[in-house]
C-alpha cells in the first residue's frame, strides 16, 4: 500500500469514528445486513494492548454502546435464539467471557445507563480458589520474563512475547489449548513461571486479570439488564479432555453459578469455543438451552443450527467502531 492510500485509509477510519453520532453514521449503519452475538472480554481504564487485545477502553465501548443503540436494535441472548428481532434493523446480542472484575466496575454501569442487555459468562475459579485465568497468566508472565521455562520436561523459549516449545515448535499458548488441556497442566504452568515473576500485587496490571468475586457476581446478577451465564469450570478447552471430564465440568459450574444467582443457567459460551458434538448434546439435556461457540464453529454448526450459534469477536485492532465492523465483516 502506497504513502497516499495509507493516509486516506487511516482517514476514513478516524472519519468513521467522528461520525459515528451523526447522519453519516446512519449511513454506516444501513451497510449491517443481519444478526449477530458480539464477544467481549475486558472492559478496562485505558484498552492497553501491552498483554492481549482482549479488553476494550471504557472510552471505546462507550461509543459501541452508543452506536448499536442509536443504529441498531440490542436485544437479549435468549431473544435472539427465539427469532424475536427488531425488524429493520441489524440485531445485536452482547456477551462478556471470563468474568472480569472490570465487567462489573466498567462494563455494567454502561450497559445499564443505555439499558442494553448481555450475558457475562463466568468460571468456577472462586470455587477452585484460583485466582487467575491461565490465558491471562500466560499473556502477563510472557512479558514480564524472558527465562526459559520447563514444564513436565519440556522446555520452552521466548520469542517476541511468546513462549515456543524448543521440542516442536509450538506456542506455549496453542500446547495448553489443543494438547494440554487439562488444569492440572496449567499449575504447572504457573509453577514454571512463579520461579521468575510475581505480579499479582501490582496495580496497573490487575485490571488485566482480576475477575469478580461470588458477591459481585451475585449483585450482577440481580441487574435488569444482565444475565449470569457459565463458561466452564476451569477455562479447560473442553472440546479437548475426555467428554465426561468435560461434563463434569460443566455440571459443576452450573450448580455452582445457580448457588450464587438464584435462578436457573441456561446460557453456556464454551472457552475458546471448543466443544464436541457430544457435549453439545449432553449440555442441552442438562438444561442449557443457548450455546455459543467463539468466532467460529469447530463442526462446522450451519448458521441456523438452534442448539449453537457462533459469535463475532471484539479485539483493539482499530479505532472504535472499526472493530465492530471488522468484526462483522470477519464473520462472513
Amino acid at each position: 500500500m502506497s504513502i497516499t492510500a495509507k493516509v486516506v485509509s487511516k482517514a476514513k477510519r478516524v472519519l468513521t469514528e467522528q461520525i459515528g453520532g451523526s447522519f453519516m453514521g446512519g449511513l454506516i449503519a444501513g451497510q449491517i445486513d443481519g444478526n449477530y452475538i458480539l464477544m467481549y472480554h475486558g472492559v478496562s481504564a485505558t484498552g492497553s494492548t501491552r498483554f492481549n487485545r482482549r479488553h476494550a477502553s471504557v472510552a471505546c465501548f462507550t461509543n459501541q454502546i452508543k452506536f448499536l443503540k442509536k443504529y441498531c436494535a440490542v436485544i437479549s441472548l435468549s431473544d435472539f435464539f427465539e427469532g424475536k428481532f427488531v425488524s429493520g434493523k441489524p440485531n445485536f446480542a452482547l456477551t462478556f467471557d471470563d468474568g472480569y472484575l472490570n465487567n462489573f466496575a466498567n462494563a455494567k454501569p454502561i450497559l445499564e445507563e443505555f439499558k442494553c442487555p448481555a450475558t457475562f459468562f463466568i468460571t468456577g475459579l472462586n470455587e477452585v480458589g484460583d485466582n487467575m485465568l491461565w490465558a491471562d497468566y500466560v499473556n502477563i508472565a510472557s512479558v514480564l520474563t524472558d527465562k526459559e521455562v520447563e514444564v513436565e520436561g519440556e522446555q520452552f523459549k521466548k520469542q517476541g512475547n511468546t513462549y515456543f516449545s524448543k521440542f516442536s515448535g509450538k506456542s506455549l499458548y496453542e500446547v495448553i489449548k489443543h494438547q494440554k488441556a487439562d488444569y492440572s497442566y496449567k499449575l504447572k504452568v504457573k509453577d514454571a513461571f512463579g520461579k521468575y515473576v510475581s505480579f499479582e500485587n501490582e496495580p496497573a496490571i490487575k485490571e488485566y486479570w482480576q475477575l469478580m468475586s461470588d458477591q459481585q457476581i451475585a449483585e450482577t446478577s440481580h441487574s435488569a439488564f444482565i444475565k449470569i451465564g457459565s463458561h466452564g469450570y476451569y477455562h479447560n478447552n473442553l472440546g479437548t479432555i475426555a467428554h465426561d471430564k468435560a461434563l463434569d465440568e460443566v455440571s459443576r459450574s452450573k450448580k455452582y453459578l445457580e448457588n450464587l444467582v438464584q435462578y436457573e443457567v441456561r446460557e453456556i459460551a464454551y472457552p475458546d469455543g471448543s466443544y464436541t458434538p457430544a457435549l453439545l448434546t449432553s449440555a442441552k439435556q442438562m438444561g442449557f438451552n443457548v450455546q455459543l461457540a467463539a468466532d467460529h464453529f469447530l463442526f462446522n454448526e450451519k448458521p441456523d443450527n438452534p442448539d449453537i450459534k457462533k459469535r463475532n469477536g471484539i479485539y483493539t485492532i482499530d479505532t472504535c467502531l472499526n472493530q465492530l465492523f471488522t468484526a462483522i465483516k470477519t464473520s462472513d
